[in-house]
């Protein structure tokens, strides 16, 4: 069943308790997106120290939302703090998902770019999943699209024993990486990540070279995925 795309215009960022639904931020500014290289992903990073170039109505929103749900913000592993940044036009997705296997139960993220904006089509970054044995066990993300072009997303797997903060970021030369509990991932060598919490509170992990982005479908993906779980 297709999942409803939810757009937050200007507004940027979004912070949710993972229930079943796809959300995505956008930002719309109608400008062009440049091919990301040395030269231009430098271009975008001055742009950012211009004041003149801020997207002063963005920033004043944030700062306004921040107020609001403080709370919220500083409850991730890391505070979302308002930042002003110069124009952009991106559009960035969160799915959560749980997977059974033999009364094994895992939840999981997927955290991904749109196409472009005017796309239904979303780019998969990184698929996260850690072993809860629980379907209600709380699982919050927030995705942000403020550090455009860069796609960056935060947030905590809470189990009956321990706390799992995670912290991603991507970059658009292909170069990204995932810290779960301090617990470094190069992507580039797999972008599915599972983790396997111990009774011990330490956790086993395993990196797979597969993604969503090969599927026609995520069941297929799941289906696929399920085959390569470990049996600790």
């Amino acid at each position: 069943m297709k999942l409803e795309k939810v757009l937050f215009l200007i507004i940027g960022i979004i912070f949710f308790s993972c229930k079943g639904t796809k959300q995505t931020t956008l930002n719309s500014k109608n400008t062009k997106v440049p091919e990301w290289n040395m030269g231009t992903l430098n271009q975008k990073s001055i742009q950012n120290l211009d004041s003149t170039k801020w997207d002063l109505k963005l920033f004043n929103q944030d700062i306004e939302t921040y107020e609001k749900y403080t709370e919220i913000f500083q409850s991730y592993p890391l505070n979302k703090s308002p930042f002003p940044v110069s124009e952009y036009d991106y559009a960035v997705s969160s799915i959560p998902f749980t997977i059974e296997k033999k009364g094994l139960i895992f939840k999981g993220v997927r955290i991904g770019e749109y196409e472009n904006t005017e796309s239904e089509k979303i780019i998969d970054k990184l698929t996260l999943l850690i072993l809860t044995n629980d379907k209600n066990s709380e699982e919050n993300t927030l995705v942000e699209s403020r550090n455009f072009p860069y796609l960056t997303a935060q947030g905590t797997f809470k189990i009956p024993n321990n706390t799992y903060d995670w912290v991603f970021s991507a970059s658009p030369d292909g170069y990204s990486t995932l810290l779960v509990n301090m617990k470094l991932f190069d992507l580039r060598f797999g972008e599915t990540i599972i983790i396997y919490p111990q009774d011990n509170k330490s956790f086993f992990y395993d990196q797979i070279k597969d993604s969503p982005n090969n599927y026609t479908s995520f069941d297929d993906f799941k289906n696929a995925i399920i085959n390569k779980i470990k049996q600790l």
